[in-house]
């Protein structure tokens, strides 16, 4: 009996100690998941005053609930119309009228199911999000905020700001910059109740990626965001296009001084699509412009309206006349600031290097690296300097949670 009682004894501990076990992996599994696994709200077609939408899904049906309660379901191959009218979404079907609402949550049965969206008041591309859209009445038209875990948003991001078919590295670097744009910018629209939206006013955002290289590149790099190491704060992850062989400073940009946006010169990117351009410009416009700002011509003066920036330079000058070149770029609708003047046969020629404002990330200048075989570590360095790479979970940002969301 004695040796039986010990046995049984030992089983129970061993059951209770497997059952503490399981208990903490439980623990850590729930904070583990609350840090990796954060639902950022964005703002779908957010130009746009969508009042006519048709809705539909592919791999799986969709379930519309309201308030929690089930309203209706959509079919795969099947779909339905909504639309705004009096501060209500009505909701139609080929059967026939479905319901009015003024707050709809759509998703589909598993991570498979994707929402299908196509504005036709007024009409725009149809695209795929995936997890929860949630449709609201609001005064005006039909809001729309996709729930989407904040990886997910990132990949999709990273193919509608760069594009498919680049290098993995690049796409790291690009996604950790995407990151910290978003980490950065977190309660841009916090009045508006969601995070931010898809247009480029936030970061452009196209719904669902379908480029089995970045969905395979953005979780390398989860969580990890860069950071200035004066304040150990998110950066102004700031990219274009190409700079042109030189990258602009935020100082000479938009007047704001940061340590980690200066001029690098770039080799990578001059030989890209948006290296060069050219803008021609008649004698007597080019005139006009300079006498509209200020310009005040003297016969007894040789004017020289001739330009040029081997380096870049923040100001175009000619006689007592100072223009910035920012004001020259908005005002002419050029692709830069990297430009050059010179008078040629009656008119004025501008040659210009990049396209875009020139601060921070040169895409094509990174494209090109990962191209050459640099790490995605070495791309961002070369384009931010005093900067460093640190998980998210490390520093104490607070996410909005919109209760409507």
């Amino acid at each position: 009996m004695n040796r039986i009682s010990s046995v049984l004894l030992n089983c129970s501990i061993s059951i209770t100690v497997l059952l503490k076990k399981i208990i903490v992996f439980f623990i850590l599994f729930s904070i583990c998941g609350n840090v990796l696994s954060r639902t950022i709200g964005i703002s779908l077609y957010n130009g746009s005053q969508v009042r006519g939408l048709v809705i539909g899904t592919y791999n799986g049906k969709l379930i519309a609930t309201e308030d929690d309660r089930e309203q209706f379901v959509i079919a795969e191959g099947d779909a339905v119309y909504a639309t705004w009218y009096d501060g209500r979404i009505l909701i139609t079907a080929a059967r026939g009228f479905i319901g009015s609402f003024t707050r709809l949550s759509v998703q589909g049965i598993d991570s498979l199911t994707v929402v299908r969206l196509r504005p036709v008041a007024p009409r725009a591309e149809a695209r795929n999000y995936e997890e929860v859209v949630n449709l609201y009445a609001d005064p005006d038209r039909i809001k729309m905020i996709n729930l989407i875990d904040e990886e997910r948003y990132i990949a999709g991001v990273v193919e509608a700001e760069a594009g498919r078919g680049k290098t993995p590295e690049f796409y790291k670097a690009k996604a950790i910059i995407c990151r910290t744009y978003l980490y950065g910018h977190i309660n841009r629209h916090e009045s508006e109740e969601f995070h931010l939206c898809d247009e480029t006013h936030c970061q452009a955002y196209k719904g669902q990626c379908r480029d089995a290289s970045i969905k395979t590149a953005v979780p390398d790099t989860e969580g990890i965001i860069l950071t200035d190491r004066e304040n150990s704060k998110p950066i102004l992850a700031a990219y274009h296009s190409n700079c042109g062989g030189e990258t602009e400073s935020a100082k000479n940009a938009w007047q704001t001084n940061l340590p980690y946006l200066v001029p690098v010169v770039d080799p990578y990117c001059k030989s890209q699509p948006n290296a060069r351009w050219q803008k021609v410009i008649s004698l007597d416009d080019w005139l006009k412009y300079l006498m509209k700002n200020g310009f005040k011509p003297d016969p007894k003066r040789v004017t020289d309206f001739g330009f040029e920036q081997v380096h870049r330079r923040s100001d175009y000058k000619v006689n007592d006349l100072t223009l910035p070149v920012r004001q020259i770029r908005n005002d002419w609708q050029l692709k830069s600031t990297f430009f050059s003047i010179s008078v040629e046969n009656e008119n004025i020629v501008i040659k210009g290097k990049g396209y875009g404002h020139g601060v921070g990330l040169c895409q094509e200048g990174a494209m090109e690296m990962g191209r050459k075989g640099y790490k995605y570590g070495e791309i961002i360095g070369f384009y931010y300097k005093n900067v460093n790479l640190v998980p998210v979970s490390t520093l104490k940002i607070e996410i909005p949670n919109f209760k409507s969301n």
